[in-house]
């Protein structure tokens, strides 16, 4: 028998019989294992006798694991020294009960059991470009790889191959170039075997004499084993077959007869079974890919997860989803291979895919692609070439990246007008000429598309609207008037978003709140838990930045910022970015209009969900709110939470200020003193001041404000009050004269009005009676003094 038919090359190499040590109580447990391995040519095999139950397996990718429910003598050193191909690594775990080996990355394990025996084969890891048992090209094209440093689509494509002669072979099947196993890789290459000399032909007796027959010339033949080639005919001539259909070579597999391939395939995944149902459903996906279906593909793609796929298999799963994500324009870039795998010059559809996976959030990543992109989007097929063509036109326009946008509408308006019948070419030819500044030429192409009552269409209304807002053609009356029509001739789609958002804000412009919170709370309760929620509340963010831009700029707007608040807050938290943008620009608001206690929950959510300077700078904000509060104990317990890595010496510098002002308010002088330390300017000065006044030390207070009040700007009224009462505390008569001569009309229509008159009292001369001029300035004085204590009390 020819070598290459051999199966077996070896026998059983090991037969070990252990004797478990089991407890009497245990009469379950198993007597006896016996443990058998052996190398074929196609797989080595692990063998487990036992006469009581079955092991349990666990297949990983690189090694697997066999455990029993009592502890094991295994023979290590005997399994160990016995040489094995693909089964190495043997060691036990888990105090013998489980037994762990290794086998190459990718490997083919098939766990079967019959009666008392479970058998554990290792095959190879899948070889591109043939099947198993066919004989190894010696080059090979390498499509879906995984192995470290490897490019996902290194696309090296074959050299071409010499058409032969022609030969009465029968033509290859859909279902052979369709092959699940083969469209995983790239296209094979028909390789030379050794000469094969076909034996010289029988000589006839000749009638007459006649030369003799030239002997045949030498010719090459496929890889065909010897057993099936006739003994006594020559051998037939190499015949280049229809390669399988390369893993993303979306035009073939997408084809030309729609409903007969679809067919197919579906007749394929019903007559399949296990690992060969998985690559028939993998083959579906390719194709529903390949044909800009992705919920389909989707559908196709979770079918095959529920049938437990082998390692090769869930790889090629993974790239699948990805590529579907990428094309909804819904993909995490962290997360795609597309984007984690380094792709080659030569990696064409890499470039494709990486593209639409970055577009919609990194735009300039996946802009130095895109040259590669658009040259590769000329084979692919129309559907699919149009959605992503679309994708990167939408993600260059939202970048405003005119030179990119100009080149991929050049490309659709090349390859077949694609979106010149929906509107969706004069769209972003309108767009382009918006981001060039050409305003007469937009609103023509938006004109053009507007006309056309689809998705399209109206998007070109809102963005005409829009245009003609920002250039002065159009008032907010007007605006206002026109995306109600809008709104309520069109439902569904992204553009009813987009409409409810420029309505919005032009509500806000116009100063009906009311009216522009109704509409963000519409985009929360109906868009936010839909599919395209988050696209709804990305929309929804720019109307929350006006209304909120707005308040900042009203005065006495607390109210309304508490109704935002307690009506949207959820959804305003749904909408916020990672750092809570907006959720602390509400806080403002709301310690700004008096609110501190609603400040303070809403900067607590918001620092519960940030990390790292994010989280500290929300602890700064948190703190200064709590202070004004006059909570210093929970300042300080927010400070220390929520320290982390101050991004700046301004940051830091901050923190310790808030530390050392929450020390003064609890009373605690010489903690605020540490805290100050190597800390200059008037805020530090003015804390030091204030812990020297909350401590009695009041001439040492009086002097610290002196120096507050000598500054270079103009003095707070704060600063003036407690230095008076510094003053009078101390005894000092003249300093409280001199500021109330020096600063009596500063302290008017503030809350310390008339302090500075009450605690001024002029000195009556020694020996003389009060005059009635004197007490009534002590009782004007008093009056001052009792009105102050009122307006004190007062909530």
């Amino acid at each position: 028998m020819h070598p290459c038919r051999t199966l077996s090359i070896s026998l059983a190499l090991l037969s070990v019989t252990t004797a478990l040590t089991a407890p009497p109580a245990a009469a379950e447990a198993p007597a006896t294992i016996t443990v058998q391995t052996g190398d074929h040519a196609d797989f080595s095999r692990l063998a487990l006798v036992n006469a009581q139950g079955a092991p349990a397996v666990d297949v990983g990718s690189c090694g697997g694991r066999v455990a029993f429910s009592q502890a094991v003598p295994w023979p290590l050193e005997a399994l160990n020294g016995t040489y094995s191909r693909r089964l190495t690594g043997f060691q036990t775990a888990e105090d013998g009960r489980s037994l762990t080996m290794d086998w190459p990355c990718g490997a083919r394990v098939t766990v079967r059991r019959e009666r008392r025996i479970t058998f554990i084969d290792v095959a190879d890891p899948p070889r591109p470009a043939r099947k198993p048992g066919a004989p190894v090209p010696a080059s090979e094209s390498v499509l879906l790889a995984e192995a470290p440093g490897a490019s996902v689509f290194p696309m090296i494509a074959p050299p071409p191959v010499p058409e032969p002669a022609p030969a009465q072979a029968a033509p290859v099947s859909l279902a052979e170039r369709l092959s699940p196993v083969a469209s995983a890789q790239a296209q094979p290459i028909v390789q030379a075997q050794p000469v094969v000399q076909a034996p010289p032909p029988v000589q006839p007796q000749p009638v007459a004499k006649a030369p003799p027959p030239k002997p045949e010339p030498a010719r090459t033949v496929a890889a065909v084993p010897p057993s099936a080639m006739p003994p006594t005919a020559a051998p037939a001539p190499a015949v280049q077959a229809d390669p399988p259909i390369r893993a993303f070579d979306l035009d073939a597999w997408a084809g030309d007869d729609y409903p007969a391939r679809k067919q197919h395939l579906e007749q394929r995944i019903a007559d399949s079974q296990g690992r060969a149902r998985v690559d028939a459903l993998l083959a579906m996906a390719r194709f529903t890919l390949a044909r800009a279906l992705p919920e389909e593909g989707r559908a196709a793609l979770d079918a095959a997860e529920s049938l437990t796929p082998g390692p090769d298999q869930r790889y090629e799963l993974r790239l699948l989803r990805d590529a579907f994500r990428a094309l909804d324009g819904t993909a995490d870039p962290d997360d795609s291979q597309f984007v984690r795998a380094q792709p080659t010059p030569a990696a064409a559809d890499h470039h494709v895919w990486r593209s639409a996976t970055l577009a919609p959030s990194r735009w300039t990543a996946a802009k130095s692609s895109l040259p590669i992109a658009l040259k590769r989007l000329l084979s692919y097929p129309a559907d699919l070439r149009g959605r992503l063509l679309t994708l990167l036109a939408e993600s260059a326009g939202e970048a405003a990246d005119g030179p990119s946008l100009n080149l991929i509408v050049l490309e659709m308006i090349t390859l077949d007008g694609i979106g010149s019948t929906d509107g969706r070419l004069d769209f972003f030819r309108g767009r382009l000429a918006e981001l060039h500044n050409e305003t007469a030429e937009a609103l023509t192409h938006y004109k053009r598309a507007a006309a056309l009552p689809n998705l399209y269409g109206h998007r070109a209304q809102v963005r005409s609207i829009e245009l003609r807002l920002a250039s002065g053609a159009l008032d907010d009356p007007g605006a206002i008037a026109e995306l109600e029509s809008l709104r309520y001739a069109w439902r569904g789609g992204d553009v009813e978003t987009d409409a409810l958002a420029a309505l919005g804000a032009a509500y806000t412009r116009a100063g009906r709140i009311d009216a522009a919170l109704d509409i963000f709370g519409l985009l929360g309760r109906r868009f936010g838990a839909t599919a395209r929620g988050q696209a709804a509340l990305t929309t929804g963010r720019g109307l929350l930045d006006a209304v909120i831009g707005h308040l900042e700029k009203t005065p006495g707007s607390a109210l309304d910022a508490l109704s935002l608040q307690v009506r949207y807050g959820r959804t305003v938290a749904l909408t916020d970015d990672d750092a809570g943008t907006q959720q602390r620009r509400m806080a403002r608001l709301l310690a700004r209009g008096g609110f501190t206690l609603e400040a303070a929950r809403l900067l607590h959510t918001v620092a519960e969900a940030t990390r790292g300077a994010e989280r500290a700078a929300v602890g700064l904000e948190l703190a200064r709110v709590l202070l004004d509060a006059g909570r210093g104990t929970e300042a300080l317990a927010v400070l220390d939470h929520t320290a982390g890595p101050a991004p700046n010496a301004q940051a830091a510098e901050r923190r310790a200020l808030l530390r050392a002002e929450a020390f003064a308010t609890e009373g605690e002088a010489m903690r605020a003193f540490d805290a100050l330390r190597g800390l200059t300017g008037p805020e530090a000065a003015r804390i030091r001041a204030d812990s020297l006044f909350r401590a009695g030390e009041w001439p040492a207070a009086r002097a610290a404000y002196a120096e507050l009040l000598g500054g270079q700007d103009a003095p707070l009224p704060d600063d003036i009050a407690f230095h008076a009462l510094a003053a009078f505390r101390a005894g000092d008569d003249a300093a409280v004269t001199a500021a109330a001569e020096r600063h009596g009309k500063a302290l008017a229509g503030t809350r310390w009005a008339g302090l500075l008159d009450a605690l001024a009292v002029p000195p009556d001369p020694a020996g003389k009676p009060l005059s009635s001029a004197t007490v009534g300035g002590q009782l004007a004085a008093a009056d001052a003094l009792a009105g102050v204590l009122r307006r004190w009390k007062a909530p």
